[in-house]
């Protein structure tokens, strides 16, 4: 499965270039000046300069030119910023709690709050529940 493959990120030893340096590192590569790449890629070299300067950041559309241009494939991924796994215990905690302390807020006032520990092992057990009902809307904003 494709979601499968998805990585949290790069190391911050590799280096990433953005896609102005891709153009121009490229571009330099195929000994190709602007004016060349502009026109295979069908658009000006005063609008290629500025996207390699960084001044105009394109659409996708023209990034696919440019690249179709420098005969290379423009190939877009998401990229997850934490594990899917993690974002989604987070939602369901986040959502566990919400309840909790509305349920925990009642007992309270009758005296009957539980301790700390407890309450912790309550949490951890409503998350692993909200995770595991499929029916559950973890990104909702409402007022569970």
């Amino acid at each position: 499965m494709a979601l499968s493959r998805l990585e949290t990120g790069l190391p911050e030893s590799q280096w990433a270039p953005s896609h102005t340096e891709w153009i121009r590192m490229l571009r330099n590569r195929l000994r190709m000046t602007q004016e060349e790449l502009a026109k295979r890629a069908k658009i000006t070299q005063p609008h290629l300069a500025r996207i390699e300067t960084g001044k105009v950041d394109p659409k996708i559309s023209t990034l696919r030119q440019i690249f179709h241009g420098l005969s290379c494939d423009l190939i877009i991924e998401p990229r997850p910023q934490k594990p899917f796994d993690e974002l989604l215990r987070g939602q369901a905690r986040s959502l566990a709690l919400k309840r909790l302390k509305r349920t925990m807020g009642t007992m309270a006032l009758e005296g009957q709050a539980p301790e700390a520990q407890t309450f912790r092992h309550l949490l951890e057990k409503r998350t692993d529940e909200i995770l595991h009902d499929h029916r559950e809307h973890l990104w909702q904003k409402k007022n569970d």
